[in-house]
């Protein structure tokens, strides 16, 4: 009897095409189906495949066009229930003359009919390969949440479509209670019905599961334990925290990150996952600070410490670790059904992949032999567990080279003579003790040998000894000129993660962005240094006055500077600059600069002007002139104003903000570096 029962249910699964039955599916996966376009049809689809309810064809199709029979949706219906197990004791049994004990469907349809799901069409027939209508499917889906016809209205199915509108499950479903219902209007519908809430006011995913935990996140999926169990998903949950669960079934990838409820069996197992619609929300991260997050696109999010924050699996608050996510690419925050953020998830660190330094083994801790850190180059390095037998092979004072994973830990010693870094950097610190903070983002220190450096020269590192640096003028690398669009500097690309400056001679550098070039090309002659990474992308570009970004802006103000004492007294010029910060210091120049002029200043380390520029100006601007704070229309051309934009109210003599200027006064004097039309960007702005 067993075996022609189990055989009975394989002709279901065979005859459906779509449904999962007693463990039989065409797809063991929880995949996606190549002929599903539609995204809510696809999530739909995949939750349900995951949940044993249906399945796709062999071919890795779902025909979401196609329609169902009534057979077809009631087995869903009894799937969709839970009651899958149960169709057993339904089977052999003849309720309806078009429906013999025999048939694929009679197990199911037999089962909804003992439950009041279904009816037949009253005249002893049950119709199993008619289509089954929306209204029909509709009925069935009030019935499963509890709802009978004194809850919903004696008109059918006109009461019954519109309680279903009015709980939310016929979206993307036709609304003609008489069409035929599509495969994947089917997976819809009962999708919703698997988010809402029974008649009682329970989940009905509920049915489904042994227990339930709601809000989980879910961060992996077929993943391997710490413990090294495999088959494991990751899963964040307030009242929980962080907790590794086995797993009865795969889930979809594509759940993996959303937040939802998490089902388990009776083994306490994952057997599904149900996502909700709660925002998640994934940043390229600029900066972090106490309390808030800045994404590269400028917008800032205010982050309470109190929130969970999740790095390398290690579960922490964001009070308490903001500062270690720098080096991280991205953070997702996730949101609560209020709209508060509770859980900030940082990629990995990224920032000091792959990152080589060639000096002298200076100090090691606790010992050579199993160490935790060691010292190279004036840095303090962590040591991580894999380095730790390629590091075995130097002692303190070999000279070597060191490979840095993400974090900034050692990942891998090596000789010389197998591999050499390449550092180059702008001097921090000169003096008898100097330091460079390399493009890499590592600052080295140590006493420096060979001819002296001032702050801000850009200088190639090699190391001369324990504890010695030796610095000499970085000049070339890759050659050619830098298309912004293509990403290429030569014929060399770019990596994602390159590092651009631009400095004015031998002033500081400022470090910009390519959003930060307004001309398509820089030709080479405005490129002072390119270099490469280990995959031969260029990794840094130093570019020499190309942006305009590595002036200090505003109110231009001049006078004389004498130096020396007797006959040898020497006057210089002197040239400082007025903004919102203050004023800096007087800057000897040999530029001619009309006092109270507004212009920019680009200074060296020891007082001096690398640059001076005045800027033109276009008066009468209007508030309507400007989109935001972002730009303004300048000569019938839309013109970027800078993020260190400085406004002066003219009126009071005070720096403001944009905001405030706007609500002052309706006109403006706008004054620009650059040429309108090219790469002109507003600088300073006035209040007329």
């Amino acid at each position: 009897m067993k075996q022609r029962i189990l055989s009975a249910l394989l002709a279901a699964a065979l005859c459906l095409g779509i449904i999962g039955v007693a463990g039989f599916s065409f797809q063991a996966d929880a995949a996606s189906f190549s002929d599903v376009t539609d995204a809510d049809t696809a999530e739909a689809v995949s939750v349900l495949s995951s949940l044993g309810i249906v399945s796709g064809y062999s071919d890795g199709t779902y025909h979401p066009s196609a329609t169902l029979t009534r057979a077809q949706f009631c087995t869903l219906a009894v799937l969709a229930e839970g009651h899958g197990d149960q169709v057993q004791g339904s089977a052999y049994r003849t309720l309806f003359s078009d429906l013999p004990a025999t048939h694929w469907a009679a197990p199911y349809v037999n089962l909804a009919q003992s439950e009041g799901l279904i009816s037949g069409y009253g005249n002893g027939r049950f119709g199993p390969d008619d289509a089954v209508t929306v209204g029909q499917a509709v009925t069935i889906v009030l019935r499963l949440m509890g709802y009978t016809e004194e809850d919903v209205g004696a008109l059918w199915p006109q009461d019954y479509m519109q309680k279903a509108a009015d709980l939310g499950l016929l979206d993307g479903i036709s609304t003609n209670s008489s069409a035929a219902m599509t495969r994947g209007e089917a997976a819809l519908l009962l999708y919703a019905m698997l988010k809402s809430d029974t008649k009682d006011g329970s989940d009905y995913v509920a049915k489904l599961a042994s227990s339930t935990i709601s809000s989980a996140v879910l961060l992996s999926n077929d993943d391997e334990a710490a413990d090294g169990t495999l088959h494991t998903a990751q899963v964040y949950a307030a009242q929980g925290g962080l907790t590794w669960y086995e797993q009865s079934t795969d889930l979809p990838d594509t759940l993996v990150g959303r937040r939802g409820t998490l089902l388990l069996d009776k083994s306490g197992k994952v057997c599904g996952f149900l996502p909700d619609d709660t925002t998640v929300r994934t940043l390229q991260l600029d900066s972090a600070d106490a309390g808030k997050l800045v994404a590269q696109d400028g917008t800032s999010y205010t982050i309470s410490n109190s929130t969970a924050l999740l790095m390398d699996d290690e579960l922490t608050t964001y009070g308490s670790a903001w500062y270690e996510l720098e080096g991280r690419s991205t953070v997702t925050l996730y949101y609560t059904a209020s709209g508060s953020i509770d859980l900030v998830v940082a990629s990995e660190a990224v920032k000091y992949d792959g990152v080589a330094l060639t000096g002298y083994y200076e100090a090691v801790s606790p010992n050579t032999t199993n160490p935790d850190t060691i010292t190279l180059l004036g840095l303090t390095l962590e040591v991580s567990d894999e380095a730790i037998s390629s590091l075995s092979a130097f002692q303190v004072g070999d000279k070597l080279t060191v490979v840095l994973n993400g974090a900034g830990e050692v990942a891998y010693a090596c000789s010389t003579s197998e591999r050499t870094a390449q550092m180059v950097g702008l001097v921090t610190a000169a003096g008898d003790t100097c330091s460079v903070e390399l493009f890499n983002g590592l600052t080295v220190s140590g006493e420096r040998s060979g001819s002296s450096v001032s702050v801000g020269d850009l200088v190639k590192v090699t190391s001369s000894g324990i504890g010695k640096l030796s610095l000499s003028t970085a000049t070339g690398g890759v050659s050619g000129s830098l298309n912004v669009s293509k990403g290429t500097l030569g014929s060399v690309p770019l990596a994602d993660n390159v590092v651009l400056y631009d400095r004015v001679g031998s002033a500081t550098a400022v470090r910009v962005e390519l959003d930060d070039i307004l001309t398509d090309t820089v030709s080479a002659s405005k490129i002072t240094y390119a270099g490469t990474n280990a995959d031969g992308e260029v990794d840094v570009v130093v570019l020499n006055n190309v942006t305009g970004d590595a002036y200090t802006y505003g109110i231009l103000h001049t006078g004389t500077k004498t130096e020396g004492s007797g006959d040898m007294q020497v006057t210089n010029d002197t040239v400082a600059v007025e903004n919102s910060a203050g004023t800096t210091q007087d800057y000897i120049t040999g530029s001619s600069v009309r006092s109270q002029s507004v212009g920019g200043v680009a200074a060296t380390s020891d007082g001096k002007t690398a640059g001076v520029v005045t800027l033109d100006q276009v008066t009468g601007v209007t508030r309507s002139a400007f989109d935001g704070e972002d730009a303004v229309v300048l000569d019938g051309v839309r013109v970027p104003v800078s993020d260190d934009v400085q406004v002066y109210n003219a009126d009071s003599g005070q720096w403001i903000t944009l905001s405030e200027a706007k609500a002052y006064t309706d006109t403006f004097t706008v004054y620009y570096s650059g040429t309108i039309g090219s790469d002109a960007k507003v600088r300073v702005i006035f209040t007329e």
